[in-house]
């Protein structure tokens, strides 16, 4: 009966988690959604502390990742999309599992900081590992409208916010929890808080309009998966909505014009008839036309963007580095070729290898869909020199509202993180200019053919961030490898802690 009971907290915790982001926006719950399961794990043994993580994390990212299974791949049976919501579902949620497990194997007498370490240390691990990571549901992310907290991203990234979250609620579960003792151990958890504060209002305060500023154009024309499909039929009703929105969008004579993600599905670089299409539209500009478009070299395909000058000249192009597994490519079909079968419309794209900084006109970074969920392939890019950070989308794949705006959510951070402006197109949404503090100043929502033209400020200063990127949290995943009380405490299996007084942790 007490198992029934310790399992409703750590479901009431899943619940609680699946609020805190987009399309719930509760993001205050984010400051207690842990608690219930940090109080539930009290006492228990460690096979029923991963039970109870792990049916948190069924939980929350069931809900989370219910989109998962919406998806619109072209001729791939929504069965097969189901099982891969459900095995994402629970490869997240065993994270969740092995963070339960972990605060309580760590020693009785461990820091108040242990459990918002090692959750700390874990998402970044669930960020880069396995295919390359999927971060998604990464607690700091639920925080994206709350700018003065979020400042802090320039230096510890999106997860020296997750870590203050966690610590909060770790703080509040050993108040709940004690009987006795001193609250002199919330001293250190307030004393953080106020600085983040602090620091965030200054950085607020701060004048945005002192770099060189330049005059930007997205487009989004809001094309169904279905056209795209069938581009051989639609590619002139969609050459025709392109050319009557960028000619539009000229007229306020901005200096880049951004179209989407594959915005064509032929390549300007070997089709004549784009290359002529694609003429008959600059020669009308006094811009550069970003545009997305796969591309063939040597027998292999990229999810590409081509940089054009405004006499129809290819300047640069940039291919996709990270790419989706089982979307754009299969990993390990070479070892596995049974996986080809198994998802015969899976792309065959090759990874880019350049991290390409365009120079025209002022340097920026065109980050394709999917990589812009990176803090680290972003901030390689403005390391490098880019002024401001471009990301092209196409989210037409999914028929729920909550992908679009969870996928914006992450692109705050990367504005935050290198404090660049950070402008996306996406197809069918969401459009937007996100200025350096991680403020969306322009949207064009869902499901809407818009245009957005906005001023923005380039920026060549380089955050700690953008310098030496995710070193929070690697210092969290080294503390938790360590396993002890910053390196003097030691490893114990037996039965979870019941949290002491606080006064107990500083001693």
């Amino acid at each position: 009966m007490c198992f029934i009971l310790h399992s409703l907290l750590a479901v009431l915790s899943g619940l609680l988690l699946s609020t805190i982001f987009p399309c719930a926006n509760m993001s205050l719950i984010a400051f207690i959604a842990m608690v219930p399961l940090l109080l539930a794990i009290r006492g228990q043994s460690i096979p029923k502390v991963f039970v109870l993580g792990l049916i948190t994390g069924i939980v929350f990212f069931g809900i989370l990742l219910f989109w998962i299974a919406g998806i619109r791949l072209y001729q791939v049976d929504q069965w097969l999309l189901a099982i891969g919501w459900m095995v994402a579902t629970i490869a997240c949620a065993l994270f969740i599992g092995v963070f339960a497990m972990g605060v309580c194997i760590w020693k009785t007498r461990a820091s108040l900081f242990a459990p918002a370490i090692i959750w700390t240390a874990l998402e970044f691990i669930r960020s880069h590992f396995p295919l390359g990571g999927f971060p998604w549901g990464i607690l700091g992310y639920s925080q994206y409208q709350n700018l003065v907290l979020i400042q802090i991203a320039e230096w510890t990234g999106v997860f020296g916010v997750s870590f203050l979250l966690m610590l909060i609620n770790t703080m509040i579960a050993g108040i709940i929890s004690r009987t006795s003792g001193s609250w002199s151990g919330t001293g250190i958890t307030v004393t953080l808080i106020i600085i983040c504060l602090v620091w965030g209002n200054i950085k607020l305060g701060e004048n945005l309009a002192s770099g060189k500023p330049l005059k930007v154009a997205v487009i989004q024309t809001n094309i169904g998966i279905d056209q795209s499909w069938e581009w051989e039929t639609s590619r002139e009703r969609i050459l025709l909505m392109l050319n009557r929105l960028t000619v539009k969008a000229a007229k306020a004579d901005p200096s880049l014009i951004i179209w989407t993600e594959t915005a064509i599905l032929s390549s300007p670089a070997t089709s004549p008839w784009i290359k002529k299409k694609l003429l008959s539209i600059t020669t009308q500009l006094n811009s550069y036309l970003l545009v997305g478009a796969p591309h063939m070299i040597e027998g292999n395909y990229y999810n590409s963007a081509f940089l054009i000058s405004n006499n129809g000249q290819i300047i640069n192009r940039y291919d996709k580095i990270h790419l989706v597994p089982f979307g754009e490519m299969i990993p390990g079909e070479e070892l596995f070729p049974l996986l080809r079968k198994t998802f015969p419309q899976a792309g065959i794209y090759s990874h880019g290898k350049e991290y390409t900084v365009f120079n025209e006109p002022g340097r920026f970074c065109t980050l394709i869909c999917y990589e812009g969920i990176f803090g680290d392939l972003t901030r390689r890019f403005v390391k490098k020199g880019a002024e401001f950070i471009v990301n092209i989308s196409n989210d037409a794949w999914t028929r729920t509202k909550a992908s679009y705006y969870q996928h914006v959510s992450m692109d705050v951070f990367r504005a935050v993180e290198n404090r660049r402006y950070f402008i996306r197109a996406g197809n069918t949404g969401i459009s937007a200019i996100i200025n350096p503090n991680g403020k969306i100043e322009h949207l064009v929502d869902v499901g809407r053919e818009g245009i957005i033209i906005s001023h923005i400020f380039l920026n060549k200063h380089l955050t700690f961030y953008s310098q030496r990127g995710d070193m929070f949290a690697y210092l969290c995943l080294v503390i938790t490898i360590m396993g002890g009380k910053w390196g003097r405490g030691k490893w114990e299996i037996g039965r979870c802690p019941h949290f002491p007084p606080f006064s107990r942790y500083f001693i």
